[in-house]
């Protein structure tokens, strides 16, 4: 399957600047059959470096391209990789099934996007590392960090069930150096009061990494926010489906006489086309040569 050409968000530093180019190539029916069967013990960030990893061709100068290198991706390139690998699978549109969270409502909603819609420009000016102040005028804080990557999410994954536990470690993670504003006298490590501004700052560097949706009830007329993790809808895509994945294997073999490796390196829409044709046949009908 031929790779597309498409630009990160960041990119990935080298001697020459800043790289944004990658080569992705659609999901094959071996990568499907990987996520159902090994990926499925994986935990959702290292399951995406996992499949990212085989489905890219190049990562700027990089190829082959190693799980290390997909690792070391900021969340927001790892996620656009993941969009760009969605669209090339299932098409641009996308279809959500919400709920609205506000008492007495719980209307059930259903919401059509564009995978091209939800893809950001390129950053103006990607950087290894940032440093900002934070904090109140009488303790300000100077802290120099970096942006959270795939790895560091990887890290994180053990405090999935604790959302403050699991940002903590991220954080702990990506600060380089926090000194006293005033002093510029080293501290140990990041005041745990800065964790929110630091944050902040870092999803409004890094503005790929959080898909934030901001929708309107049709029912209550109530405004509410919800967050789109692609990793999750990605995966749960091709779990729906993926049961359908041995049924195609099954047909296409009996029918064709195809081997299991022959037809798990076809995408899913060229088995879909050779289905389809088979369907016509099986029933009677030709189709045009």
């Amino acid at each position: 399957m031929d790779a597309i050409e498409i630009r990160l968000p960041a990119g990935i530093p080298t001697r020459q600047g800043w790289r944004r180019d990658v080569a992705l190539r659609p999901l094959s029916g071996r990568d499907e059959m990987f996520l159902a069967e090994e990926g499925a013990s994986l935990p959702p960030a290292a399951r995406a470096s996992a499949l990212l990893a085989r489905c890219l061709d190049r990562l700027g100068p990089c190829t082959p391209v190693t799980l290390d290198a997909v690792r070391a991706l900021t969340v927001g390139d790892r996620d656009a990789l993941l969009l760009h690998l969605r669209r090339l699978t299932f098409g641009d549109r996308m279809s959500l099934d919400l709920t609205c969270p506000h008492p007495g409502c719980s209307e059930r909603m259903d919401l059509d996007l564009r995978v091209s819609e939800l893809l950001v420009p390129p950053y103006a000016q990607p950087a290894d590392t940032h440093e900002a102040t934070f904090g109140s005028p009488e303790a300000e804080y100077r802290v120099r960090f970096r942006l959270p990557t795939a790895a560091d999410q990887e890290v994180a994954a053990p405090f999935a069930a604790d959302d403050a536990a699991a940002g903590m470690t991220i954080l702990r993670r990506c600060v380089l150096a926090v000194s006293e504003a005033e002093s510029d006298a080293a501290i140990g490590e990041l005041p745990a009061s800065l964790a929110a501004e630091l944050s902040a700052r870092m999803a409004a560097l890094d503005p790929q990494a959080e898909l934030i949706l901001n929708l309107t009830c049709p029912d209550c007329g109530g405004n509410f926010r919800s967050e789109l993790d692609i990793a999750d809808y990605l995966f749960a895509e091709l779990a729906d489906r993926g049961r359908e994945l041995y049924r195609e294997v099954h047909r296409l073999a009996f029918h064709y006489h195809w081997s299991e490796d022959a037809i798990l390196g076809m995408s899913q829409s060229r088995r879909l086309l050779y289905l389809d044709a088979l369907h016509d046949w099986l029933s009677g009908r030709r189709l045009d040569a």
